[in-house]
């Protein structure tokens, strides 16, 4: 994944909806659907939910994550 989709996806597993991953990383609401297509099939995973459990699961997100 680019450094991008990591940024989009700690955020995803962070709850944040698409307008909100927009706003904090000042890109367009259709690029961070982009972003999450692209995350979900690189993953292989099928929907956000997964994608924030995989970030969970693999240590990018923690409780302590800003």
């Amino acid at each position: 994944m680019t450094p991008r989709e990591h940024h989009v996806l700690r955020l995803l597993a962070r709850g944040m909806s698409n307008g909100e991953i927009a706003a904090a990383c000042t890109i367009e609401e259709g690029t961070v659907k982009t972003h999450v297509n692209r995350i979900l099939t690189k993953l292989g995973l099928r929907t956000r939910v997964h994608a924030a459990i995989y970030a969970h699961e693999h240590g990018l997100v923690t409780r302590d994550t800003p």
